[in-house]
Order: structure tokens, then C-alpha cells, then sequence
């Protein structure tokens, strides 16, 4: 199924089998992507010895980088299999807070999320407040 087939089709039709399985596979790609990622980015992090102090300084700034790299890769990676899981149980497309659909275009454009827009942006909203607080 392509994205405009997917697009194409009703909105009583929600989260049908093939729209689920869509999902699934675009999941896993994403996924074993991110995982590549990892992979790279690990790869800057082995420690290595310089003599010269600004050679140091640039390949620990690059570590730091690649670090912060892959803690987001990972999260992104926890993102994607709670979204598989999701798929596991048949919750998947609908929003974890309210239970109303997420949307199609929502799920093309972030399939790992379990929250609508507008549920998103009242859990950010509470967020903000809380750190003000």
C-alpha cells in the first residue's frame, strides 16, 4: 500500500489491517534506521589519544555530540517499539490520553506517536507549567 492509497481511503476504514500493517513495516524501517545511526555514532565515541590540546578538545566536543546523539536515537528507538506494541494490542492510531483518532497524517508524518495533536500540546502546556512552578 503506498501513502496516497492509504490516504485515499475512508475514514470509517480507521486503523484497518492493511493501514496497521502499513504502520508496522514503516516502524521497523524507521527503526533499523535509527539503529544504523547508533551504530555510526558509536563509532565516534572510541577514545582516542592526542597530544595537542585542541585536537582533544574537538574530539571530545564530537563525543559529547554523539552521545547526545544516540540517548535521543534511543529514545526514539523506546518511541518506535511502544508504538509496535501499540500495533501488538489494537490501540495503535488512537490517542493514549483522550482515545480519539490520531490521524492519518499525524501517523505519516510521526509514526511512532501515541498522542493527537491537541493532546500532545495540553501534555506540553502541563509540562510548562509544572517547570514554572
Amino acid at each position: 500500500m503506498t501513502e496516497e492509497q492509504l490516504l485515499a481511503q475512508s475514514a470509517d476504514d480507521y486503523m484497518n489491517a492493511g493501514q496497521l500493517e502499513y504502520f508496522k513495516l514503516l516502524l521497523h524501517g524507521n527503526a533499523r534506521s535509527v539503529r544504523e545511526r547508533i551504530s555510526a555514532n558509536q563509532s565516534l565515541c572510541m577514545i582516542e589519544r592526542y597530544s595537542d590540546a585542541s585536537d582533544a578538545a574537538s574530539t571530545e566536543e564530537d563525543r559529547a555530540k554523539a552521545l547526545r546523539l544516540i540517548d535521543m536515537d534511543n529514545l526514539m528507538l523506546k518511541q518506535i517499539s511502544n508504538a509496535l506494541g501499540a500495533i501488538a494490542d489494537d490501540s495503535y492510531g488512537w490517542c493514549a490520553d483522550t482515545g480519539e483518532p490520531i490521524g492519518l497524517k499525524r501517523l505519516l508524518l510521526i509514526p511512532e506517536s501515541i498522542l493527537s495533536v491537541d493532546a500532545m500540546q495540553a501534555r506540553e502546556c502541563r509540562n510548562k507549567h509544572q517547570r514554572v512552578a
